[in-house]
C-alpha cells in the first residue's frame, strides 16, 4: 500500500479532546436534570449519516439566560407523520456548556428506506420538526444526491441551499467541505459584504475552540442552510477550512506561530465539528472516514484528504529550486507524499472490495481535491502580456509555467500527490466497478473522465462542485468562456468546466447510468435569484470497461 503511514492513532486522537464521547457521538444517555430550563431552538434541526435503521438527529438547545452554565435536559421523538400521532423511537437528552449546548442523538430502532418526522423537546418548548429518511437494505431503486461545497458566509447569500430544500426530492445532500471559513472581517468576503448584512462573527480569524463554535453559531442561524438540514439528511466530510487554509496533518498555510499550537487548533477545530455537524463519528485513527450503501445500486465511501494522513504539499513558490520546475514537476510525479494514510488507503481498498463483492455497480468517493490529471492549460492565446501583468503574481507564474513547461500542477490536489492517485486507481481497476469521485475545494464545476496522464486510460469519471458562494477562477482572471475553451482544448478527458457560477450539483443514479447535473444561481448577492441546469452528463454503467469513459452530453 506504498510507505508506511506517519500519522498514528496515537497523533490523530490528539485532535479530539480526552473524555468527549457523549458529547460528539451522542446525548440520549443518562437522566436529564430535573430542573426545566428555558431554552431556544434558534439554530434549527439537522440530520445525518442515514444507515438502514438509525440517523443521526441534531439541535442545539441553547439557554435563554446567557449566564447558565449547568446542564439542560429534554426529549426527542422520531415518528412516520409530521403529526406525531405515532412515535417509532425516542429518548431523553442531556447537554452542557461544556458542547455548546448542541444535542446530537443516534436515533434507533427505525426500518430501512424510510421517511421520518423529528423533534426535540424542553418543558414546553418545541424545536421545528425535520425530515430524514434512512437507507434501504437491499433493492436497486434509482437514488437523488445532491452535492455542495464552499460555503462561504460573506461572500453572499445560501440561495443553492434554498433552493435544494424546495427541490428533491433528495435521498441525501453530500457535503464535500468548507462547511465554514476561518477568515476575519474583510478577507475573502464580497466587497458587498456589509451592505448585504454578511460580515462573520466573531470579527477576527477563527484559532480557539468559543471561535470555531461561534463562527459555526453564525453559519447555523442562518435561514437558508436551516432549510435545507430541516429537510433532507447530511453526509458530511471536512476540508480545509473548517481547520485553515490549506490544511495538512502538521499544519496549515494560514496557520503560523503567533497564532499558537497548531495541535491545539486542529483539536478546537475537530471538537467544534463534532458538536455543530450532524455526523456520526467514533474516535479512531480516521474520525469523518465513513461508507454507507443505498440498497444494492451504490456504495459511498466518505475519505479524507485533508488532515489525518496528508503530509504538507509541495509549493511552488517555496520547493521549487534555482527556477527548475521541470524537476519540481519530476517530484510531484514520482516522490512518494501521504495523502490518505497507510491505513485509510487499506480501509479505502477492503470498502471498494465489499461492494464489488456484493455485485453492487456503482462506487462513489465523496472527497474534498481533483483526483484526475488536471494541470492548468497555457493561456498565451488568451491573454496579452500586458493583461498578464495585472494579474495576481501566483497567476502570472502558472502562464508562464503552463507555456514553458508543458505544464503547471495544482500541488494542493491529487497532481500533487501521484504515487497516491496511483494506488487508489489501481483500486479501481482491481475491484471491477463503476467508480464516481465526487469533488469539491475549487469553487469551480468539473466534469471529466478519471485519467493520471494525458492521453491515459480511463478509471471512472469524476463530477466537482462548484461553491455555494465562493468564488471560482473565472472571477480573479477574466475571460471566462476563452479560459474554458483552452481547459477543452487541453484537457481532452475534460467534458465540462464553468469557473465563475455558483450553486450545486446532483446525481440521479439508476442501475444503468449516473446523470450529473450542475444547477447555477443567477446571483448570490440577492435573494431575487433564479437557477439553470447548466449542463447534465451521463455516465453509462459499464462505460469504463474499455478504458475510455464518454460522459455524454443529455443537458434538457
Amino acid at each position: 500500500m506504498g510507505s508506511s503511514n506517519k500519522f498514528s492513532r496515537r497523533n490523530i486522537l490528539k485532535s479530539v479532546p480526552a473524555g468527549a464521547a457523549l458529547a460528539l457521538v451522542g446525548c440520549d444517555a443518562g437522566e436529564q436534570p430535573e430542573q426545566i430550563i428555558p431554552v431556544t431552538f434558534s439554530h434549527g434541526v439537522a440530520s445525518g449519516d442515514p444507515l438502514q435503521d438509525r440517523v443521526i438527529i441534531w439541535t442545539r438547545a441553547a439557554p435563554v439566560d446567557p449566564n447558565h452554565t449547568g446542564a439542560i435536559g429534554g426529549k426527542w421523538d422520531v415518528s412516520e407523520s409530521d403529526d406525531f400521532a405515532e412515535i417509532v423511537s425516542s429518548g431523553i437528552f442531556s447537554t452542557d456548556a461544556d458542547r455548546d449546548y448542541t444535542v446530537k442523538v443516534d436515533a434507533t430502532g427505525l426500518g430501512d428506506g424510510q421517511k421520518y418526522y423529528y423533534r426535540f423537546m424542553v418543558g414546553e418548548v418545541t424545536s421545528q420538526i425535520g425530515e430524514t429518511k434512512t437507507l434501504a437494505v437491499n433493492g436497486i431503486e434509482p437514488i437523488n444526491i445532491a452535492v455542495a461545497s464552499c460555503s462561504n458566509y460573506p461572500w453572499g447569500f445560501f440561495n443553492g441551499y434554498r433552493h435544494m430544500a424546495e427541490t428533491g426530492p433528495f435521498d441525501a445532500v453530500l457535503h464535500l467541505g468548507d462547511y465554514i471559513y476561518e477568515y476575519p472581517i474583510g478577507t475573502y468576503q464580497s466587497p458587498n459584504a456589509e451592505a448585504l448584512g454578511r460580515l462573520v462573527d466573531p470579527p477576527h480569524e477563527i484559532t480557539k475552540l468559543d471561535d470555531y463554535r461561534r463562527r459555526y453559531a453564525l453559519y447555523r442561524a442562518d435561514e437558508d442552510l436551516q432549510a435545507v438540514h430541516r429537510k433532507y439528511p447530511f453526509i458530511c466530510a471536512w476540508d480545509d477550512h473548517e481547520f485553515a487554509n490549506n490544511a495538512y496533518a502538521t499544519g496549515a498555510e494560514n496557520h503560523s506561530d503567533d497564532e499558537g499550537d497548531w495541535t491545539e487548533r486542529r483539536r478546537a477545530a475537530t471538537k467544534a465539528y463534532m458538536e455543530w455537524m450532524p455526523v456520526r463519528v467514533p474516535l479512531t485513527d480516521l474520525p469523518t472516514v465513513r461508507s454507507f450503501n443505498f440498497g444494492k445500486l451504490a456504495t459511498l465511501a466518505m475519505l479524507d484528504t485533508r488532515v489525518v494522513g496528508r503530509e504538507r504539499p509541495l509549493e511552488y513558490g517555496r520547493d521549487v529550486v534555482d527556477d527548475d520546475y521541470d524537476a519540481f514537476h519530476r517530484r510531484l510525479e514520482t516522490e512518494e507524499r501521504s495523502l490518505l494514510g497507510a491505513e485509510q488507503e487499506a480501509w479505502l481498498d477492503q470498502t471498494l472490495s465489499s461492494s464489488a463483492a456484493e455485485g453492487i455497480p456503482w462506487q462513489i468517493l465523496g472527497q474534498q481535491i481533483i483526483m484526475s490529471y488536471r494541470p492548468e492549460p497555457p493561456l498565451s492565446s488568451v491573454f496579452s502580456e500586458e493583461e498578464r501583468a495585472q494579474l495576481s503574481a501566483g497567476e502570472q507564474r502558472s502562464m508562464y509555467v503552463a507555456e514553458n513547461h508543458g505544464r503547471f500542477y495544482n500541488p494542493d490536489a491529487w497532481d500533487g500527490y501521484q504515487p497516491a492517485r496511483r494506488r487508489v486507481l489501481d483500486m479501481f481497476e482491481k475491484h471491477a466497478g463503476n467508480p464516481i469521485v465526487l469533488t469539491g475545494d475549487t469553487h469551480c464545476a468539473w466534469g471529466m473522465s478519471l485519467t493520471d496522464k494525458m492521453g491515459g486510460k480511463h478509471y471512472g469519471a469524476e463530477f466537482g462542485v462548484q461553491g455555494i458562494t465562493s468564488p471560482g477562477r473565472g472571477d480573479r482572471i477574466g475571460k471566462v468562456d476563452e479560459v474554458v475553451q483552452a481547459y477543452y482544448d487541453f484537457l481532452p478527458h475534460m467534458a465540462f468546466a464553468n469557473i465563475h457560477e455558483r450553486g450545486y450539483m446532483t446525481l440521479n443514479i439508476t442501475e444503468e447510468a449516473t446523470i450529473t447535473s450542475w444547477h447555477m444561481l443567477s446571483t448570490v448577492e440577492s435573494k431575487d435569484y433564479t437557477v439553470m441546469t447548466r449542463k447534465s452528463l451521463k455516465y453509462s454503467r459499464g462505460d469504463v470497461e474499455d478504458g475510455q469513459v464518454i460522459l455524454e452530453d443529455v443537458t434538457a
